[in-house]
């Protein structure tokens, strides 16, 4: 009677760590707003001039990172272009590249302390394309 009371605890702890290692969905972070709850995971955006933006991807999601670490972190690649195409309709420049939370380029997501180290980021800047007409 055990061996089948234990091979389903054993399924139960495998679904719910495979159900930890989901893709992060395409939102923007959420740490100010009244109206919403707080949403740590997912892009920030910083226009640093016109047309040249900061993004930056973040995933705090320990299962995911140490599970399926290269599927995260190319996930967090595949937010951070999806944005940068968002934001520059005619096209862009630049590429993310994976850093530690201490190299962060936004303050939101800027953390020394070694707890916030095991979460990466995919961090980079966009430079949109423009087109003149005559």
């Amino acid at each position: 009677m055990n061996a089948p009371r234990l091979s389903h605890v054993l399924l139960l702890t495998l679904l719910i760590h495979l159900a930890g290692c989901a893709p992060l969905e395409y939102q923007a972070v959420q740490l100010d707003s009244p109206e919403q709850p707080v949403q740590t995971d997912g892009y920030i955006t910083k226009e640093v001039s016109e047309g040249v933006y900061v993004i930056e991807v973040r995933h705090e999601n320990l299962p995911a990172m140490m599970l399926q670490k290269e599927k995260t972190l190319n996930n967090l690649k595949d937010i951070w272009h999806r944005r940068a195409s968002e934001l520059c309709k005619k096209g862009y420049q630049g590429e993310p590249e994976i850093i530690r939370p201490d190299e962060a380029r936004t303050d939101e997501f800027y953390c020394t302390l070694n707890v916030c180290q095991k979460y990466l980021l995919a961090s980079g800047v966009a430079y949109c394309k423009a087109t003149y007409e005559l």
